[in-house]
Formats: C-alpha cells, structure tokens, sequence
C-alpha cells in the first residue's frame, strides 16, 4: 500500500532530488548562454570586420557591450530548453542509476517524486514575465540603438504618412517619425474644435504630396477636394514643418521651420505666421510614439498595452499587436511549466546508454513539437480565427491536453 506523502513538505528524497537538479540547471544554463552568445558573436563578426574600416564606433568594446546588453534576452531564449534539459537530464540518470525504482518502492508515486521540479517551474515562470517586462525591454532598446551606431543602418524601418491622435483633441501626421532621434520629418499636427478620430480612417494627402505644394496651397489641398469641403474642418489652428524634434532640456517638441496656421470660431483664417525652433504645448512625449519605430520586444507591458489602447481609440488594426503581446509577454514564459511537464512523463525515455545525447536529442524533439504547437495557435489568431488570448495560449493548452494524455498512457 503506498503512503500518504505530502506535497507541501520537503522531504529528504526532495531536497536530494532539489540539489542534484538545481547543480545541473546552473550548468546547462551557463554552457547554453555561452554557445549561443558566441554562435550569435561569430555569425555577426564578418559583417562588423567589413564596416570597421569605414567605421569608427566599431571597437572591441563596444561590439561586447552591444552583446551584453543582449543577454537577457539570450536568457529569455534559452532558460526554458535549459530547464527542460536539466529535468530530462536528471531524471533519466535517476532511472540508469535505479534510484527512480527505490523511490518508488518507498511509497512514492512518479507525480510525487517530481512535484518539487514542476512547483519550481512555475516559480520561474513568473520569474520570467517580471525579467521580461522590467529588464528585457530596456535591454533590447540600448541594443537596437548600439546596433544602429555600429552598422550604420536604422534597424526599425521609417513609418510612412504616420496617423496618430493626441490628448485634447491634438492630431499628428508625418511623412515618417524615428523613435531613435525622436523626430518627424514632414510634421503636420492639427487642434480640432469638434474631436473626432474619423479623420484616421479617410485617405489622408500624403505629406510628400503637400511638400511639393506652396504655403497657401497647401491648406486649400486640406480644406477641400474637388471643391467639396472636408468633414473634419474647422480647427483651432494648423502647424506644418519641415522636422519637429523633441527637445530634452526643455521637455518639448520643437519646430524646426514651419508655418502656423490660425483659425477663429467662425473657421475663418486668422493668421498665417512663419516659424523657426517654435515650441508646441502638446501633452505627448517621445513614449506615446514609440511603437511607430520600436519592436515589442523592447516595450515593457505597461508600454504595450498603452500602444494597443491607441490603436483601439482610433479604430485601427490592433489585434496582431494583441496577439503578439498576450505571446510574448505572458504565454511563452510558461514554457518551462509546460517543458517540465513534458520532461516527467518522458524521463524513461532518457535512461538508456548515452544519456547526455538521448536527452539533448529528445529535448530537442520536445521542443520543436512545443513551439510548432505554440506558433499554430498564434498564427490563428492573427488570421482573426481565434480571440487574441485564446490564440497566445492556444499551443500551452494543446500541449497541456497531450501532458495529461502521456499522463494516462503511463499510468495504464
């Protein structure tokens, strides 16, 4: 008859378990990150020798620095398979070693022996959607900026003819915008009167098409097309420059060398005055732009739910960008519950000759089986079959289903 055994109190056999895990996942954690901080090194190395002559922030220094500021997101990557490992690893030495069957024998079951792994995988699990959201992000970002500076190229892409709404009625549009620089280029932002983001959804003129016009032209383009006045005048005023750039010192978006244009209650044209280095009393800060340029991966939670929040208020697409936040932030740090889970009703599987190549092999398989699952689900939902929650967690879920199914097998 087997003993009622706690799950909640450390036993002997749990904290020898506990130790010999514990050992190897500092090991397989450590050997993982430097294989694939120098696979990542090597494979960049050619390219940085090519641009180090024309380039002089090329030096030893600043390419390991740029790499440093990469690790935690190499953790991020690499933690779950190492976790993964280390589970398949010991188990299957406890079973080549017949300690597996002693403790059996004693009284315990397998689900027992292995809860502590499968509590400290959920510990961890949490572990990384707090380094994800507070370190990560911040860690990307000084990266990306590096990069730039080292090969001379702006990693996050110019965003053409951007459309955006502001706090109190405030509307921006710009041929592009850098989030590295924090500048428009071909600025145009507008005070409404009557607020009303409907604005967004119409075919705006281009602003390459405006440059190309005179001063005075340029608001008859905006007020009318084909004589028919536009449904989103009158406005308070209008101001148009060549670049606005956000001044640190003075905590403002500055006007490099534009004109404004006022209008009065009636929507008659007050005032068309020329600027240079003009001020806006505007609320939004380089943060509020920031998803037009950076990747996700270098947003905390907080930043990406603001984002996603604005797309929804001005009624454009948002829900690959939810998918992608719901995946990213939440659904794949719960790797390492899920590839424990796999580990304990496969650790049979790792007790044959060759143990370490069984379990690199075998976790190998395990993992690729896992994040087709995961990439299925997340594929749906930016496809709009699957609400974006659902879809994050679709592949954690399957997979849960196929654990309890092994599960069973096992126990019959």
């Amino acid at each position: 008859m087997l003993k009622k055994v706690s799950y909640f109190k450390l036993t002997s056999l749990d904290r020898y378990l506990l130790r010999s895990f514990l050992k190897q996942l500092f090991y397989s954690t450590f050997m993982f990150l430097v294989i694939y901080f120098f696979s990542a090194l090597l494979a960049e190395l050619p390219t940085l020798l090519k641009k180090a002559e024309q380039n002089t922030a090329i030096t030893m220094g600043s390419v390991l620095l740029n790499f440093i500021y990469q690790i935690p997101d190499f953790f991020m990557t690499i933690f779950p398979f190492a976790y993964l490992f280390s589970t398949s690893f010991v188990l299957g030495n406890f079973y080549r070693n017949n300690e597996m069957v002693a403790m059996i024998s004693s009284g315990l079951s397998m689900r027992r022996i292995t809860s502590p792994l499968i509590f400290l995988s959920i510990v961890f699990s949490f572990f990384l959607i707090f380094l994800n959201n507070e370190w990560v992000p911040a860690y990307n970002y000084k990266s990306a900026v590096l990069e730039e500076q080292l090969y001379k190229e702006t990693k996050a892409q110019d965003v053409d003819n951007i459309q955006t709404y502001g706090e109190n009625g405030i509307l921006y549009f710009a041929r592009y915008y850098n989030a590295r620089s924090k500048k428009f280029v071909s600025a145009m932002v507008l005070k409404a009167k009557d607020i009303d983001f409907k604005i967004l959804e119409q075919n705006f003129i281009p602003m390459d098409f405006l440059d190309q016009l005179p001063v005075k032209m340029q608001i008859s383009a905006l007020k009318s097309d084909d004589g028919d006045e536009r449904p989103y005048f009158p406005f308070y005023w209008i101001v148009r420059g060549d670049e606005m750039v956000f001044n640190e010192d003075t905590q403002q978006w500055i006007i490099q060398k534009g004109f404004k244009w006022t209008w009065d209650e009636q929507g008659k044209l007050e005032n068309l005055e020329e600027l240079s280095l003009y001020p806006l009393d505007v609320q939004e800060k380089p943060e509020y732009f920031s998803k037009e340029t950076r990747n996700l991966k270098e947003m905390s939670v907080k930043e990406t739910e603001f984002y996603i929040d604005k797309l929804k208020k001005s009624k454009q697409s948002y829900k690959k960008e939810e998918v992608d936040f719901y995946s990213e932030k939440y659904s794949k740090p719960f790797s390492i519950l899920i590839l424990a889970l796999f580990a304990t009703v496969l650790g049979k599987f790792f007790s044959r000759k060759h143990l370490l190549v069984m379990t690199l092999i075998f976790s190998f398989l395990i993992g690729v089986f896992y994040y087709t699952l995961l990439n299925i689900g997340i594929s749906l939902g930016k496809e709009g079959y699957f609400p974006p929650f659902l879809s994050a967690f679709l592949g954690n879920f399957l997979s849960l289903g196929f654990y309890f199914y092994l599960a069973k097998k096992q126990l019959t």
